[in-house]
């Protein structure tokens, strides 16, 4: 498995094993609905009369953060957002345009003699 984790977008579907019921109690849910259900539960623990607002930033534009990153000097400001990441076991196999028959070598031309004998003479 390789460590490269790419966000998904908001309509990609999801199929998770039962360990997701915390968040929503079904097994196969698109990205939005996955998100909507974690700000929904922060909602729950957290109520504030704004949070329609909130709840949008979270999702979507973000929300004013300071970060401190490994490898920074410091303290970094800017925005955070809730994304859902996926990084495959295995590495998508790109599909190449060559024909997966193993390559026949082609018979010797009777003419490659001949071309052989011309070229030596040329280079004389």
């Amino acid at each position: 498995m390789s460590d490269k984790f790419e966000p998904l977008k908001w309509d990609e579907v999801v199929s998770i094993d039962n360990s997701a019921k915390i968040l929503i109690p079904h097994r196969t849910f698109t990205v939005s609905e996955l998100v909507k259900a974690a700000l929904e539960l922060v909602k729950s623990t957290i109520p504030s009369a704004g949070w329609t607002v909130e709840k949008a930033k979270w999702a979507g534009e973000g929300v004013e953060a300071d970060v401190l990153k490994y490898g920074a000097k410091g303290w970094q400001q800017g925005k955070v957002r809730l994304t859902i990441e996926f990084c495959p076991d295995e590495p998508e196999v790109e599909e190449s345009t060559t024909s997966n028959q193993p390559e026949i070598p082609q018979p010797e031309s009777p003419l490659d003699d001949l071309r052989q004998l011309l070229n030596q003479d040329n280079q004389q």
